[in-house]
């Protein structure tokens, strides 16, 4: 049987990388990646695969789903959390099979726990995975000198002091890509997160305004052992719905503090009235040389030379950049 294995929209498809180990002993398999980002004008991808017998594709940002198309083949399966199908899980068998890599990557990915304590509103971990449970092993997931972590909340792990030791010890050099929660920082693990090997900064999560109060005071444990300027960075997350002078607030905090913002917009952003601000604040607050040495209004005149484009964003930068603003 020919396969068609489909990597929408990730840059390291574990359920692809899976089914392309567990398939390919008894089956010609093809690995695809379409490489589609979060932005919801590019034209739609058009797979053709007449000659497969069988497709998996898999996606995991919503936005995707009708930005691309599988033609020619009868015997489609959609699974991924941002799909048609998000509850799809993959069968023991393959959950079991360790990922494929080619000969040239340098870097292991895997979850050591999955789900997570947390209940974020706009979260879809909760719904589909459930409580956090431990998953998987390290001496499982590490094959290479270089390991990025995929678990949504690695500090809420009970032996997370024990990973962070084990990294230390073996010197792998690690990221834990989808955030830390800052709630859970001490002065214990922020000693050994500051003793490993990291690539890129620490990143945590500012999502919520209310809790800036708390993460004021944990940001002081954060910075007395991560006290490299820029070595924090926070996700900022904003729908439509939310005050744009909260969003500002937040960026302009982590800019007080010499974090890095990283600004992670609904998909609601995109049909808002402010829409093109969205587009050019995200656009300068998630590049870091930009943020770090020129202010929004510079910014908008690099990126654009229609002057109404530059009015529009920066009237709704100015009308709503009150730093003090009440939380």
């Amino acid at each position: 049987m020919k396969i068609l294995l489909v990597n929408v929209d990730s840059k390291f498809n574990l359920a692809i990388r899976r089914m392309y180990n567990y398939f390919k002993k008894d089956h010609e398999v093809i690995m695809k990646d379409l490489k589609l980002d979060g932005y919801p004008d590019r034209k739609k991808v058009i797979v053709n695969a007449a000659r497969f017998d069988k497709v998996y594709s898999s996606n995991i940002f919503e936005i995707n789903q009708d930005r691309f198309e599988i033609v020619g083949c009868n015997s489609i399966e959609y699974g991924g959390i941002g799909s048609i199908n998000p509850s799809l899980k993959l069968p023991v068998d393959i959950e079991k099979t360790e990922p494929f890599y080619y000969p040239e990557e340098d870097t292991s990915y895997g979850f050591l726990t999955r789900g997570c304590i947390r209940n974020c509103f706009f979260c879809k971990v909760p719904k589909y995975e459930g409580k956090l449970k431990v998953y998987n092993s390290l001496e499982n997931i590490i094959k290479h000198h270089k390991a990025k972590f995929l678990d949504n909340n690695i500090l809420a792990y009970d032996k997370h002091m024990e990973v962070f030791q084990y990294l230390i010890d073996h010197n792998i050099r690690c990221e834990f890509n989808q955030g830390l929660d800052f709630r859970l920082v001490n002065e214990d693990n922020a000693k050994l997160l500051s003793q490993l090997n990291y690539m890129g900064e620490y990143i945590f999560a500012f999502d919520d305004p209310k809790y800036q109060p708390l993460l004021e005071k944990q940001l002081i444990i954060i910075k007395k052992y991560i006290y490299r300027d820029w070595k924090v960075k926070f996700y900022i997350y904003h729908n439509k719905d939310m005050s744009i002078p909260l969003l500002i607030h937040r960026v302009e905090w982590c800019r007080k503090n010499k974090c890095l913002p990283y600004v992670m917009r609904d998909i609601n952003c995109w049909d808002s009235e402010e829409r093109n601000f969205y587009i050019d604040y995200a656009a300068y607050c998630n590049q870091p040389s930009f943020f770090k040495s020129i202010n929004f209004e510079i910014f908008l005149n690099k990126r654009h030379k229609n002057q109404e484009r530059i009015r529009e964003s920066l009237k709704i930068y100015n009308t709503n950049s009150i730093f003090e603003c009440a939380m």
